[in-house]
This record gives structure tokens, C-alpha cells and sequence, in this order.
């Protein structure tokens, strides 16, 4: 549907400015919780599975490379055993978490957008926003959204195999062994957060770009964070208009990983003839 078809409905006083689709921190949260969980059990099941005969062996304490070949083929054994059950568990959760985590982002953009509309044309635009415009951007979320998800226990498995591999090669006792493989668990957690956060934003970022271009609203003007974190390439597009169709290096608003910066809908030249058209805009940020 073209916005430049609708005609705002008369309101008084101010005209509000349109405001920038965010990132829903209660989508991020629950993402987050879901992740953290995942490496929990994984962590529950390495404790389980692998510490015990790790801490049955202990390099400094034996001689002779058949002691540590012996307990090679069984800590190998172990572990692929532990890696099969992992994947089999994972591959059903990660789908019901990404589906889950998308769908909730999905609905936390649509809405907002709806409410941006509204207050420019006090028009209810929910009716019209239909799923199968997202169909091809929700599918990739989620195909995306999977792989990362089961990522995570198979790297965390991936290092324990290489710090033991590793510590028998050098000589390392099995109590330093268990204190690093502990430690992965820390490095896991902050992983799994970074993806809830840079997931969260790279959807918000994909979905608003489809959702509103499917509606005619096709420029945006960047907004950045304006604080010390802020990339130099990113404070330099603060405030300029953009196409929805123009490549940036690194993607729109949202999309580079921990990008804070929003993209807020251009409308005026939608509902007011007399406003500068997009082209206009930039032709103006190019001479200046």
C-alpha cells in the first residue's frame, strides 16, 4: 500500500515528528534468558559427563605415553558421545527459540510502525500489514537465528577438546584442565549475549527496512548514540538521509554488530505536497 494515497486525517495542534523503530529490549531480554540457559545445560552436562574423568587423570602424576593415549580414546569417546546428544537436543530447541525470538521482534516492529503512522494520520495501519510481506526476511531470521543458536554448545565443546588435547600434550595437570574448561563457561555466557543483542538489532533493522518499504516509506534518516562508542563512519551518516536501497559498507542501522544507531522513517513529502521529496533532501546533503 502507497502511503502518499492516504490523506492524514485533520488534528490540531503540532504535528508529531515520525520516531525511529527500536529495538525491543523486552525481545532481547527474553533471547538472552533463552541462550543463557542453553550454555547452563551444556555447562550441566560437561560437569556430568567429562569433569569426572578428567579429574581421574592427572598428567603429573603418570608416566608413559599409553597412560595418555588410553585416556585420550576415552575422553574422545566421551565427548563425541555428549556432542551427538547435544546436537540432537539442540536442533529441535534452536528452531523453537529462533521461531519464537523472531515472531516476538516481528511483532514489536510492526507495532511501533503502526503507532508512527497513527499519530501522523490517525489511521490504524495493523490491518494492513500483512505476514507473508516479511516472509522471506522472517525465514532467513530464523535460518540465521538457528545456526547461531547451535553454535554455541559446539564451540564450547570445541575448546574442552582443545584444552585437554592441548594439556596432556604439554604436560598440564588435570585440576588447571577442569579450571580452564570452567572458564569457557564465562567467555560462552558473554557470547551468548552478544548474539541476543546483535540478533535482536539486525532484526529490528531487516524487518523495519521490509515492512516499510512494502508501504512506501522508502528513505530514512540515521541516528546515532552521539557518545565515545560510536563509530566514526557512523557519526559521520548521523542526521543524513538515506535510501532504503542504498549499500552502506556495512549494512543500514542495526545491522553492523553492536550498531546502536536507528533508522527514523522519512513521511513528510508522503502527506505534504509542499515538503522536499527524498531526492531533494540528499541533492542538498551532497552540495552542502
Amino acid at each position: 500500500m502507497d502511503l502518499k494515497l492516504i490523506k492524514p486525517l485533520k488534528k490540531r495542534g503540532r504535528k508529531p515528528n515520525p520516531l525511529p523503530i527500536q529495538q525491543s529490549r523486552k525481545a532481547e531480554i527474553a533471547y538472552t534468558r533463552e541462550l543463557l540457559s542453553l550454555v547452563a545445560f551444556t555447562q550441566a552436562e560437561i560437569k556430568k559427563d567429562l569433569l569426572p574423568l578428567l579429574k581421574r587423570y592427572n598428567i603429573g602424576d603418570t608416566s608413559g605415553v599409553q597412560v595418555s593415549d588410553r585416556f585420550i580414546d576415552q575422553f574422545i569417546q566421551a565427548l563425541e558421545s555428549l556432542r551427538l546428544r547435544l546436537i540432537t537436543i539442540t536442533d529441535t530447541m534452536a528452531i523453537e527459540i529462533a521461531r519464537r525470538i523472531v515472531e516476538q521482534n516481528k511483532q514489536s516492529t510492526d507495532q511501533q510502525l503502526a503507532d508512527i503512522l497513527f499519530k501522523l494520520t490517525g489511521i490504524d495501519f495493523k490491518a494492513l500489514m500483512h505476514s507473508e510481506d516479511l516472509f522471506d526476511a522472517v525465514s532467513d531470521a530464523v535460518q540465521a537465528n538457528v545456526q547461531l543458536i547451535k553454535s554455541i554448545p559446539k564451540q564450547h565443546l570445541d575448546k574442552v577438546e582443545q584444552i585437554v588435547l592441548n594439556g596432556v600434550q604439554s604436560g598440564l595437570r588435570a585440576e588447571h584442565m577442569v579450571k580452564a574448561i570452567q572458564e569457557i563457561g564465562y567467555s560462552t555466557e558473554k557470547r551468548a549475549k552478544l548474539i541476543a543483542r546483535d540478533q535482536t538489532g539486525k532484526l529490528t533493522s531487516k524487518l523495519t527496512e521490509v515492512r516499510q518499504t512494502k508501504l512506501g516509506i522508502t528513505h530514512y534518516y540515521w541516528s546515532c548514540s552521539r557518545d565515545e562508542r560510536v563509530r566514526d563512519s557512523h557519526r559521520y551518516r548521523d542526521g543524513k538521509l538515506y535510501a532504503w536501497t542504498y549499500v552502506h559498507d556495512d549494512g543500514h542501522p542495526g545491522i553492523p554488530i553492536r550498531c546502536r544507531c536507528v533508522a527514523i522513517p522519512y513521511t513528510a513529502h508522503l502527506f505534504d505536497p509542499s515538503a522536499p521529496t527524498p531526492e531533494e533532501i540528499i541533492a542538498m546533503q551532497e552540495a552542502a
